[in-house]
């Protein structure tokens, strides 16, 4: 919506809203004290849209519009557009305005100060803005779910983990949220970064006892699994690590790429590098990941010498392309060609990795933010568990990515 039409349709609901004031009840008619009938301030303010003086022309329209209760919505709904335009200092103090009103019926009182918050919220008031949605909160109404929404997304900027967590599960309490995918993921990652904060100053054991609360909202949750593996690696339980780590494997295979390492590193622990072997010709049968192509790549060279993996690779490559698979094959073949070949294949080689290194690693499924780090909050859109791993392969993003 351009400006123009924005500014068109906030003169039609004023007006309508002025139609509702005067008509809706004769008893509630009344003449402006200064006699000045009321379409004489719309073509004042359609005078200034035509000036190019938006700002003048919705104070003009505001002013225009009585407050009483039958123009209550449409004095919400004008603030509510004045936010989403971003006149947020406007759009306060059309709903001040309201909140003013001594005999505001209650509905209606729930639903300025939720509109009221969310524009102390858009302009950074994040104080003033949890103030008001607690009281609303206290009142036990059915505003209080809504509420409850607002009151995390504040908690959730200001990195107050406990207390997102709690409104979660509060929220969870209402049978219309009870089953929510996107509350119970947002009330694990809450347990995750309180388990976060506790691993920097070695609680392990408290730690553990969120990550295990986080299963109580999401079974599945990726983040816990990985954060469950990473306290057992460090303690020394390798078992147990691998145990957590294979579990993420059959929960979300998209996912591979971020548990091949510890793997590797447990399996060395425990001298079992042919079992690590195994299992990752397996993860290659089943879902052809790049990451486990190279590793295995780099554990055949060891083992059989360059010309077998440069087969392997080759006959991988021919059914699944990459550009990675690309620079592991080159960068083996480079060292059995004439040396003019290889100054080629060199140059041609870091061309690739410059190509490589710019490309995103992750995308978020619910905005199309791409990053080359993981998040599992996106950046862009603010939602959990919706950045996943780009597939590499030449056929496009694999579904297993995908939860």
């Amino acid at each position: 919506m351009d400006s123009m039409n924005f500014y068109i349709l906030l003169l039609i609901a004023v007006i309508a809203g002025w139609l509702m004031g005067r008509f809706g009840s004769a008893a509630k008619v009344k003449t402006k004290p200064n006699g000045r009938d009321i379409f004489q301030d719309y073509f004042v303010g359609l005078n200034y849209l035509l000036n190019d003086e938006p700002d003048e022309a919705i104070d003009t329209f505001i002013k225009a519009l009585e407050i009483n209760s039958d123009t209550v919505e449409t004095h919400l709904a004008l603030g509510a557009l004045l936010r989403r335009r971003g006149k947020v200092d406007k759009a306060i103090n059309v709903h001040q305005a309201l909140l003013a009103r001594p005999s505001l019926e209650r509905a209606f009182s729930d639903s300025v100060r939720l509109q009221l918050a969310l524009n102390y919220i858009a302009a950074g008031l994040l104080d003033r803005a949890e103030r008001l949605l607690n009281e609303v909160l206290n009142e036990e109404s059915d505003a209080r779910w809504e509420a409850l929404q607002y009151l995390i997304t504040i908690y959730q900027t200001e990195k107050e983990w406990s207390k997102a967590r709690s409104s979660c599960i509060k929220l969870l309490e209402s049978p219309r949220y009870k089953k929510d995918a996107e509350i119970r993921a947002s009330a694990a990652h809450f347990c995750c970064e309180i388990a976060e904060q506790l691993l920097e100053t070695n609680q392990d054991s408290q730690a553990k006892a969120e990550l295990k609360r986080a299963f109580t909202f999401e079974r599945k949750n990726i983040r816990a699994l990985l954060l469950l593996a990473k306290i057992e690696q460090r303690q020394g339980n390798f078992q147990g690590a691998i145990k957590e780590l294979l579990r993420i494997r059959s929960a979300n295979p998209g996912f591979i790429t971020q548990v091949l390492e510890p793997l590797n590193q447990c399996y060395q622990q425990l001298g079992s590098n042919d079992e690590f072997e195994k299992l990752l010709r397996e993860i290659v049968r089943e879902n052809t990941n790049t990451n486990a192509v190279l590793l295995l790549a780099k554990i055949i060279k060891d083992k059989a010498g360059s010309a077998v993996a440069i087969a392997f690779l080759s006959e991988h490559l021919d059914q699944y392309p990459t550009l990675d698979g690309l620079v592991e094959l080159l960068s083996l073949q480079i060292h059995n060609v004439e040396s003019e070949v290889a100054a080629s294949l060199e140059s041609l080689l870091n061309l690739i990795h410059e190509q490589v290194s710019k490309n995103s690693e992750y995308r978020c499924h619910h905005c199309g933010f791409e990053t080359k780090s993981l998040f599992w909050m996106c950046p862009s859109c603010k939602k959990w568990d919706k950045i996943r791993p780009i597939s590499k392969t030449a056929g496009g993003e694999s579904s297993l990515a995908r939860k």
